[in-house]
């Protein structure tokens, strides 16, 4: 979440520098024109600009940031605990290495759908109930 009057930017080469905190990285995440773009001018960008590039989540007024970032975090906090660890682990991994988040996933799948948290979420669901997670 942002505030939509921030300001987004990675300006080193404006100072004769390169992005090392990882900016030089962002072509990872985004377009490659776009990371160039970026990374190569300096220019700031706007919050409708970095969420429509998948920078930021949401830009919101500044005196709602921190509401839009706790509603978000309760929505995610929602979920099965082993669950989320599993999925975290693996999208994180897949942006830099494919082959090695294929293998995480064949370990991590016997271990949550086997899980108890697994067979609450089924039952909750037909019981048309909230969960109540273990994280085992």
């Amino acid at each position: 979440m942002a505030s939509d009057s921030a300001k987004f930017g990675l300006p080193e080469v404006k100072r004769g520098l390169f992005a090392a905190g990882g900016g030089v990285f962002l072509g990872t995440r985004i377009p490659l024109a776009i990371a160039l773009e970026l990374t190569l001018t300096g220019d700031p960008i706007d919050p409708a600009r970095a969420a429509a590039l998948g920078l930021i989540n949401a830009a919101v007024p500044a005196d709602e940031v921190v509401d839009a970032a706790v509603a978000l975090a309760e929505r995610i906090a929602r979920n099965g605990p082993l669950a989320l660890q599993a999925t975290k682990q693996m999208v994180r991994t897949a942006v830099a290495d494919y082959s090695k988040a294929q293998a995480l996933q064949g370990e991590w799948q016997p271990k949550v759908f086997g899980s108890n948290d697994a067979r609450e979420g089924a039952t909750a669901f037909i019981e048309k109930r909230d969960p109540v997670w273990t994280g085992t």
